[in-house]
């Protein structure tokens, strides 16, 4: 049986297994399925057009540069093996290194020619366009990287060493050179391939506007030549910048030089045009031994020197004749006191600069004689945190004026919270002690008040203080150690002495070093509550570590092989009010600040809430907030606006008022009700039923029209609100008064023990009368527990 070819309309003939023979269309396979290598498309729709030229990027075999492509999907094509030098979906551009334009007809992309100045491994070290070069290396530039850039000389395309001009600054018109030679462009008789010296005969290269003629006088001159400044070299006896005039100790110059004076009584001394002996300048006296008034230093050949005394600085026009040093006026300084002394200002006035010490940068202060410098205008150059004239204040935010401090002032921590503070005054330094005492051997460590560390001794902070520990602040915390070991050096010695651990959002762990002790040598360690000098810690750390101590850790142990440790006498000082008239025997105490604290704030760090204020829970804040706090917000109280006052740790409320009560004064007192809202009136006096005739101690709010309900009738009430009267019971509790009392009925005279709910007659037998029943009706007696009538006898 023969059946038809399955050519996809691609051939007409197949052999006897069914292969297509002929495929046209520009398609292959066994049944002319697919496209022919540089054709795309799908062949088994079976169109004359379903595989086309491969668009690499063009159709035109001159623009055609990748042999195969693929269809990505339906219109999209990719060639998959552009030659070298080509990129992109479609080759459409050149690669990095190559330039052209493969989109038009006839374009292809070509090598860069960079002259192998390029890093060729760097992207876009070419345009891909245009083919210039863009990145060039070893001083290189042109479009080819062909040339040496400006200011370089040499081959750039084969020796490749381009090298810098080094034109001479004051010798050469400019950097630039000839970029062969290397020969700079020189001003007027500079000569040398930089343009670094003058023509012979010539100077002044420095000048920077070319060299000039030495100009050197023929007879008093060796050559012709002269030195950078000018000077001729001079024959014996000649001097002058030019050689043309007689030096000391000759006179008459002339065609054949000068001749040489003959004056030993003046020093060798005459006149340089007559040869007449005469005393060297500014001297006096037959022999010319002395010097005239206002001149010092006599040399026999030269002369004096003027001592040129300041006429506003000095108090005398004549100076030390040895030194040529002028008495100077006080706020005058230097030899000719022309200057304005070391705190002074404004010569030749000389003002008093009055810069205070304490507050004047270190840089411009002589604290040998305890004065400062200042600038011309008498502005004193103040430390980060001082400021004023004179450098006295300190600056907005900061406080404590005080010369130790490199800063000059301490800023205000106030916890975070404010800046404006100022030095607490009134304070005086007392120190408070510590009853604990470690004795650490190689086993034991007995503390009088806890365990302790096996290497440290512990100091609870925290109770000794009955005020807050940032009074400690600026003063000594002190202790006695001694300790004996095998061997007094060991790495324990390289610890830190003390550490300090603390922080109320953050812990920090702050430390000192102290020199260790020597072994049995009992030695006393004063150590100052201050950062000042622990750069690596700032002022607002370690007041946050001080406001929330956990302990504070003295090492004990020393040495190699510890035997034994006492750590003893430890006291920290503190700072408490100076009573007024009492002898201040600790010192004044500084560097304490008062806080202009915001509302909730209180202390002199705004350290603590205020009244009427608690600190925010932890689980309220925002991790990265904690980050930058110092100490916890303290919020109002939440009270529902019935207390001012609150725990100022846990936020309950204190003295609820308006009949409330609960930690935030959310419920009504015990014999109230209302929905607590922040309203005086929120809780009402519960009426069971009345006001002023209630029978229960208690009620609760129910639905939600205001309406409650009484929870605790007495006895002998009931209803919602104890209006009425139990079983047993009777009365009229809704009366202004009315109570409810037990029915008194007779057990005998009455038919059942409940009486009437209102009146409280009880209901009584056959001749049975009163209110509780326990009479008979007249003509009646009481017989056997009833009443009979007498004629029934």
């Amino acid at each position: 049986n023969c059946v038809q070819c399955e050519c996809n309309d691609h051939a007409t003939e197949c052999d006897i297994n069914g292969v297509c023979l002929g495929c046209t269309h520009n398609t292959t396979g066994p049944n002319c399925g697919q496209c022919l290598p540089g054709f795309y498309g799908d062949a088994t729709e079976g169109t004359t057009d379903d595989c086309q030229v491969c668009p690499c990027p063009l159709t035109e075999p001159s623009n055609s540069f990748s042999l195969t492509c693929v269809l990505e999907a339906p219109g999209q094509v990719s060639c998959d093996q552009c030659q070298e030098g080509y990129a992109g979906t479609n080759c459409e551009r050149c690669a990095s290194g190559y330039y052209g334009n493969p989109q038009v007809v006839g374009g292809a992309c070509v090598p860069c020619a960079c002259n192998g100045n390029v890093n060729i491994s760097e992207a876009g070290h070419c345009d891909t366009i245009t083919g210039e070069c863009l990145r060039c290396l070893g001083n290189t530039t042109g479009k080819h990287c062909d040339v040496c850039r400006p200011g370089y000389y040499g081959d750039a395309v084969n020796a490749k060493d381009c090298r810098e001009c080094g034109c001479d600054v004051s010798g050469a018109f400019s950097s630039l050179c000839d970029v062969t030679t290397g020969q700079c462009s020189c001003r007027e008789n500079v000569m040398g391939r930089t343009c670094d010296r003058c023509q012979s005969g010539f100077f002044g290269l420095l000048s920077g506007r070319g060299c000039q003629a030495c100009g050197c006088n023929r007879t008093g001159s060796v050559n012709q030549s002269c030195d950078e400044e000018g000077q001729c070299q001079c024959e014996q006896g000649i001097t002058g910048h030019k050689c043309d005039c007689c030096s000391h100790g000759y006179y008459g110059f002339h065609g054949n030089g000068c001749t040489a004076c003959t004056c030993d009584h003046t020093g060798g001394n005459c006149d340089p045009v007559s040869g007449e002996c005469i005393c060297p300048a500014h001297t006096d006296g037959d022999t010319c031994d002395r010097c005239e008034r206002g001149y010092w230093g006599r040399d026999p050949t030269t002369g004096c020197k003027p001592c040129s005394c300041s006429a506003a600085g000095s108090s005398t026009p004549q100076c030390n004749l040895t030194n040529g040093q002028c008495h100077c006026r006080e706020g005058f300084f230097g030899k000719s006191c022309d200057q304005c002394a070391p705190g002074y200002y404004g010569y030749p006035a000389c003002l008093a600069c009055g810069c205070d010490v304490a507050g004047t940068n270190e840089t411009f202060c002589n604290t040998t004689l305890g004065v400062c410098h200042c600038q011309d205008s008498g502005e004193c150059v103040c430390k980060t945190g001082v400021s004023g004239r004179h450098c006295e204040e300190c600056v907005s935010g900061w406080f404590g004026l005080s010369g130790e401090n490199p800063d000059g002032c301490l800023q205000c921590f106030c916890s975070g919270l404010s800046q404006d503070c100022e030095e607490q005054g009134g304070l005086t330094r007392v120190p408070v002690s510590f009853s604990s005492t470690c004795i650490l051997n190689q086993y034991v460590c007995i503390h009088v008040k806890q365990q302790n560390l096996l290497l440290l001794s512990a100091v609870p902070v925290r109770g000794h203080h009955s005020q807050s520990p940032l009074m400690s602040y600026g003063g000594l915390l002190s202790y006695i150690i001694t300790f004996y070991a095998e061997d007094g050096l060991g790495l324990s010695n390289q610890e830190p002495q003390v550490l300090m651990r603390g922080g109320s959002l953050r812990e920090l762990v702050i430390y000192t070093d102290m020199v260790a002790p020597s072994i049995g040598v009992r030695t006393q360690h004063d150590i100052r509550m201050t950062e000042v000098h622990k750069k690596a810690v700032s002022h607002a750390d370690f007041m946050s570590i001080l406001n929330n101590v956990q302990y504070i850790i003295i090492k004990a142990s020393n040495g190699t092989r510890l035997q034994q440790s006492r750590i003893t006498n430890i006291t920290m000082e503190t700072a408490v009010e100076a009573q007024e008239g009492s002898e201040i025997r600790g010192g004044v105490a500084r560097l304490i600040e008062s806080c202009v604290c915001p509302p909730g704030y209180m202390g002199l760090s705004c350290q603590e809430c205020a009244v009427g204020y608690f600190r925010q829970p932890r689980s309220e804040l925002m991790s990265q907030s904690q980050k930058s706090m110092f100490v916890r917000p303290c919020v109002q109280c939440r009270c529902n606006n019935h207390s001012d006052s609150c725990d100022t740790e846990t936020g309950d409320c204190q003295d609820c008022q308006h009949h409330t009560s609960g930690r935030s004064c959310e419920h009504c007192a015990s014999g109230y009700y209302g929905n607590v809202s922040g309203s005086i009136s929120d809780c009402l006096l519960c009426a069971c039923p009345l006001r002023d005739n209630s029978f229960s101690p208690t009620c609760v709010l129910e639905g939600v029209f205001g309406d409650f309900h009484c929870t605790a009738c007495q006895t002998g009430y009931e209803g919602r609100y104890c209006e009425r009267c139990s079983s047993g019971y009777y009365g009229n509790p809704s009366l202004s008064g009315g109570v409810c009392s037990r029915c008194s009925c007779s057990g005998w005279g009455s038919l059942h023990l409940p009486c009437n709910a209102l009146t409280g007659q009880c209901e009584c037998k056959a001749g049975v009368r009163g209110r509780s029943c326990d009479q008979c009706e007249e003509r009646h007696i009481q017989r056997g527990g009833e009443c009979v009538c007498e004629y029934q006898q």
